[in-house]
């Protein structure tokens, strides 16, 4: 887990340093230490994303245990109804909702039929896989004020992706993290100019006490 390193993070949040170097912005710093005091968390996001002509708007309730049990239930939207359970692995086990909600299936991770619009798979939707995102892809991480966002300041840590090809196209990433609780509150993601994904985190309640009871399988 990243720290806070003094006079030499603040320098390089103030001018942009590469993602995974040893000097990542200090709001980035203050998420991981915050992350850490936290073993489980429910969170809902609602999400708006585009590709090409299609646009999904969808609201998620995320229940998530570490170090990787996840529970995703579609509460609004297309889809409404169905969920995934995720344990860590490279398969997920699903159900759609309706008629069909008692039906479980197995499947990858990475199937079509279980990640969203733009392809991102249920474990891309984690407080975990959205800090660690800054640290595992190559690009220049800067930070600057946020907006009010639920009533609270927030950081804003931009990305700009060295590769965009090797996450579907998207070329810049902003991460909202709140001045209060120093965890995620928004996420855009932009390829060009264009903003192709916005989730919405809301409803955030951290230390629950999940257990393995929690993630059906």
């Amino acid at each position: 887990m990243r720290r806070f390193w003094g006079l030499a993070a603040l320098l390089a949040a103030a001018v942009g340093a590469p993602a995974g170097a040893t000097a990542p912005p200090s709001a980035l710093a203050q998420a991981n230490d915050a992350f850490a005091k936290v073993d489980d968390y429910h969170m809902t996001i609602a999400v708006h994303e585009t590709a090409g002509d299609q646009v999904q708007d969808r609201t998620y309730a995320v229940s998530f245990k570490k170090p990787s049990l996840e529970k995703v239930d579609i509460v609004a939207g297309a889809g409404k109804g169905s969920g995934i359970v995720w344990l860590g692995g490279d398969t997920v086990r699903g159900h759609r909702g309706g008629l069909f909600s008692g039906l479980k299936m197995t499947l990858d991770l990475h199937n079509s039929q279980v990640v969203t619009l733009r392809g991102d798979s249920v474990d891309h939707a984690t407080i975990a896989s959205m800090l660690d995102q800054f640290a595992r892809t190559k690009g220049t991480v800067s930070q600057a004020p946020g907006p009010q966002i639920d009533g609270a300041g927030s950081d804003a840590l931009t990305l700009d992706v060295a590769d965009p090809t090797s996450d579907h196209d998207v070329s810049r990433v902003v991460l909202y993290l709140s001045e209060a609780t120093h965890l995620p509150v928004r996420r855009e993601s932009f390829v060009g100019t264009q903003l192709v994904k916005s989730e919405h985190v809301t409803d955030m309640k951290t230390n629950v006490g999940l257990t393995a009871s929690d993630f059906p399988w």
